[in-house]
């Protein structure tokens, strides 16, 4: 191959893989956004931290002030 065939074969390439790049991102958006917005509403907005006792009787740890049965 000549050099300007190698150059025209290397930019056409680099020119597809843009374009697979960008046709993935604007397929996988939507995904990302659902995600975002699970992760955003699943964080404790106040910070709060569950705080755990091991139970004496089982040795099972639960969230202290739990209802033991």
């Amino acid at each position: 191959m000549s050099a300007v065939t190698t150059l025209v074969a290397t930019v056409a390439a680099a020119a597809g893989a843009v374009a697979l790049f960008r046709l993935a991102e604007r397929r996988t958006r939507p995904l990302r956004k659902a995600i975002d917005e699970m992760r955003k509403s699943a964080s404790s907005k106040t910070g709060e931290v569950i705080d755990y006792e091991q139970d004496p009787e089982s040795g099972v740890f639960r969230p202290k002030g739990a209802v033991r049965h």
